[in-house]
């Protein structure tokens, strides 16, 4: 069977300025490496055989996008498949595959999913929530007396406060007196 995934540091285009580039892009774009890790942690292909079946599904779903006359996409027919407009289906898929979408790929001494403290819920935090603004709206009324402090007067600063003083009339002193 024909490579139907090429090696990705092969090249094939035209000139050597789109070779480099593309070689200069491809090298940007690699993630570092990860220290005691050979090519991250992925494991080399496998020499063994190819199932059969996977390999007839994949040359077929190979024929069918290479198609010059009528290409045939897997995306597109998903797309226009009216099943797939159902604002349920991820519910249905999640149930059909028996997923927990509430996994994670954290240690659990790290993140635990299942270690839900109940004050953590809404209605948890909305009973506080309430609880508090009732203590504080209580404590407000308990108020009996209000408690005043007398006023000093100030005596102007300077002699030019007096009334007969010039003031301008303008639209940026609202309060001074028109002539």
């Amino acid at each position: 069977m024909p490579d139907v995934f090429p090696n990705t540091e092969q090249v094939e285009t035209g000139s050597s300025e789109e070779a480099d580039e593309i070689s200069h892009l491809r090298q940007l774009l690699r993630p570092p490496p990860i220290p005691d890790f050979a090519d991250w942690g992925i494991s080399p292909a496998s020499l063994s055989p190819y199932d059969p079946a996977i390999q007839s599904k994949l040359a077929q779903f190979h024929a069918l996008k290479q198609d010059s006359e009528h290409p045939k996409h897997f995306n597109d027919s998903l797309m226009s498949n009216r099943s797939f407009r159902n604002p349920h289906l991820y519910a249905k898929l999640v149930e059909f595959v028996d997923v927990d979408e509430r996994t994670t790929n954290f240690p659990k001494d790290m993140w635990d999913p299942d270690d839900m403290r109940p004050e953590w819920f809404a209605d948890s935090i909305a009973a506080l929530q309430k609880a508090h603004s009732e203590q504080t709206a209580s404590s407000q009324s308990k108020r009996t007396q209000i408690n005043f402090t007398t006023s000093v007067k100030v005596p102007p600063h300077h002699s030019t406060h007096d009334k007969l003083a010039p003031r301008h009339s303008s639209r940026f002193h609202p309060y001074s007196r028109l002539r």
